[in-house]
This record gives C-alpha cells, structure tokens and sequence, in this order.
C-alpha cells in the first residue's frame, strides 16, 4: 500500500514516520515548519518552561532508542503544506492513502484530491476534549478516564472526522504526568497502522462524532495556575486509587 505522511519534525513525529514506513510504503514524507504557540509564555513563566523541558526529556527516553538513524531520511520540508504544487505532487505520486500527525490544518484541495483516504492522529479523546493541549486538560481536570487519542478520518472540520478508533491511556501506579502522556503518544502510534489496514479494507467503519459534551480549550488557556493543577493531581505518582476511581467513573461522558 502507497501511503504519503505528513508530519513534523520533533521525536515523537519521526517515530510515526519511521513506524508508517515499516507498515506502508511510503512514497513522500512532508513537513511544514511550524510556528511555536507556546513560546511566548515558556518565556515568562520558569514553571512552564520546565514542564516542556521534562516533556523533552521524556519523549527522548521513550522514542531515541527506538529510531533508526535513518529515521528522518526522505522528510522533506515545504513552506506551505497547502500549496496547489504539494497536493499536485502528492497525487501524481499514486499514493492510496495520507497519513497524518502533527501537521497544519489542510485545505479543502486534500479532501476534494483524497477523500476518505486521509487519515489523521488526533491526541486527545475525541469528541469530548477538542483544540489545544487535548493530553493536559483530562489531567488538569481529574477525569483521567477522559485521556486518550484517536484516529479519524480528516474532513473540512478539525478533528471533526468519522472516528475509526479510540486509544484510552493505560495508567500505572507511579506515573508521572510525562511517564503517562508520553506512553500514551507511543502506542498511539504504534497502533495506527493496524487501523488504517481495517478501515481500508471495509473491516471497521468510521464512527460520527457527537460534539454535544465536547470541551473545547485554546492555547491561551494553558496558564500556570492550569499546569499547577495539573502537576498536583498527578503529584509524585500516580495512586492505585486514582486509577480505580477513572476505571469506575460515571460522571463522565469519557467513560466509554
């Protein structure tokens, strides 16, 4: 099966690269720079540049052993993901299927030139945690049930898509918030391929999304008061209590 990927460039991206290229084969791997929304507030707040840092660190001991060297080979970067000449390029190419993650937003150009055939990873339980930060807020607001990724379809709605499958996170005792949020990401990942051969093959259908107990956040929601609730709820670890009271929660929709 041809498949074209378009990601970005951090660890966790080349890992869905190299993961996308053992399953498929992939004929184009593109990149679009992206600008940093957070940047500005990691300047302001020493509380809030240390939790990327500790991101950093925990995605480079989850993924670094497990890329290849050549795991960024063949990612070519484009300066506008959306461009007529992209899309053209991508079709000509012959591919069956577009795999995304963490890319910008794409144009109505990619539906109308692959539709049903653009497949996206969403991290964040969808419908029900949708925008920005979508691993953050289940633990910001103790509703670890709630934390999770999926796979969908792409439409002219973000995250909006018929969902193909949900990835709860799987705690254990002792996670910290980045041990947890970044095994999540991994066996998101790692499940991806599987998905995307059922689907293509009429073995799963895609699920339509109920937006009506959707929490949406922005960026600017993200502040150190919301990072301190957070880091609080997870403290030094994990308890075995906080994952028996998300298995056996009702009070959220997030219960699937």
């Amino acid at each position: 099966m041809r498949a074209a990927v378009l990601t970005s460039t951090s660890l966790r991206h080349l890992f869905f690269l190299q993961t996308m290229a053992d399953a498929f084969d992939v004929v184009l791997a593109l990149h679009q720079p992206k600008v940093n929304y957070y940047e500005q507030v990691k300047q302001e707040s020493l509380a809030i540049r240390g939790h990327f840092a500790r991101i950093a660190q925990a995605e480079d001991e989850e993924f670094s052993g497990r890329l290849r060297s050549s795991a960024e080979q063949g990612l070519n970067t484009v300066a506008d993901i959306n461009a007529d000449a992209v899309v053209s390029e991508v079709r000509s190419a012959g591919v069956d299927v577009i795999l995304l993650f963490g890319t910008a937003i794409l144009s109505q150009a990619w539906l109308q030139a692959f539709p049903g055939r653009i497949i996206n990873l969403h991290l964040g339980l969808s419908p029900f945690y949708r925008g920005a930060a979508t691993l953050f807020w289940p633990i910001a607001n103790e509703e670890l049930e709630c934390l999770g990724a999926t796979i969908h379809l792409a439409i002219d709605r973000v995250d909006a898509g018929g969902i193909l499958r949900r990835i709860k996170a799987e705690p254990r005792i002792g996670d910290s918030y980045y041990s947890l949020t970044t095994r999540l990401i991994r066996r998101s990942i790692e499940i991806m391929p599987q998905t995307v051969r059922d689907y293509l093959s009429g073995a799963i259908q895609p699920a339509p999304q109920e937006t009506g107990n959707a929490r949406a956040y922005r960026m600017r929601d993200f502040d150190e008061d919301a990072l301190a609730r957070a880091l609080a709820y997870i403290g030094s670890g994990l308890t075995l209590e906080q994952i028996m009271t998300a298995e056996r929660s009702k009070k959220c929709v997030c219960s699937l």
